[in-house]
């Protein structure tokens, strides 16, 4: 392991802590008018969910070696359940990633300009205080898991299965350390300082509220506006490029040489 890996690692880390469950759920929580109360709960919904990418990680990193040798394929790809499964989901997956965003170019493209008179969505200030329908779902979430410290545990397993497939800069991340010569014991460490690694952003905004309170609220609105915005979009990247990954191993797999394949 060289300095360049580790500085690829801290990277990847820092592009993974941008994402809904390790920053914008965080964020939610701060600037609720009772986050100096509930400050051991959004501690214990950051601990858990890194917990859950460590698990996820150590789970990966030790691999399927067993399942493969016990097929005796040189890749799992070669299994076939495992390559039609890929075929199928990374179709899915791209298919969603390229209709979601047409959809939402042309429902943009036909939303109202704001009045008769052709007010702009500049000028229309009921527009632009407009929460996103995908925030109102989690702030009622976070409201629900709220009501108890188990809710707030369920709430970081729950952000953190559905980034389980564009856990992308994770994965990258893995596969680094596959490839390094580090024993087991090592790379799962390399994994821990990852998952704290990840969560530096959310930790530094939690401090900022801890010490200057509500005096940082306008600041983290802004920053949470932007965030779900970035979000939002650069998720439907993920799927797109996961899900075109999964379909061409999947069907450079099962049909190599046929002539309506892209991929041969």
């Amino acid at each position: 392991m060289t300095i360049a890996i580790y500085a690829q690692l801290a990277f990847l880390a820092l592009i993974d802590s941008t994402s809904i469950g390790t920053l914008l759920i965080p964020l939610w929580l701060l600037l609720r008018h009772d986050a100096r109360r509930i400050a051991l709960r959004i501690l214990l919904y950051l601990g858990v969910l890194a917990g859950f990418y460590l698990v996820v990680g150590i789970v990966v990193l030790s691999g399927a070696g067993w399942v493969v040798k016990g097929l005796g394929a040189d890749s799992l790809m070669q299994v076939p359940a495992i390559a039609w499964a890929a075929t199928i989901g990374g179709g899915a997956m791209l298919s969603y990633a390229v209709f979601s965003d047409s959809r939402k170019k042309r429902k943009k493209a036909s939303a109202p300009s704001g009045g008769p008179a052709g007010i702009g969505a500049e000028e229309n200030p009921d527009h632009r205080t407009e929460t996103p329908v995908s925030e109102q779902r989690w702030q009622a979430r976070i409201a629900k898991a709220l009501r108890s410290p188990g809710g707030l545990v369920t709430l970081a397993l729950i952000a953190g299965m559905l980034e389980l497939p564009t856990m992308l800069p994770y994965l990258v991340a893995i596969g680094l350390l596959s490839n390094s010569t580090l024993a087991i014991p090592a790379e799962i460490g390399v994994l821990a300082v990852y998952c704290l690694v990840m969560l530096i952003p959310a930790l530094a905004l939690w401090s900022l509220r801890m010490i200057m309170g509500s005096r940082l609220d306008s600041a983290l609105r802004r920053v949470g506006t932007k965030l779900g915005r970035f979000a939002s979009e650069s998720l439907l990247w993920v799927v797109g490029i996961v899900g075109f990954v999964m379909l061409r191993a999947g069907l450079s797999e099962l049909a190599p040489m046929a002539s309506w394949n892209p991929f041969k």
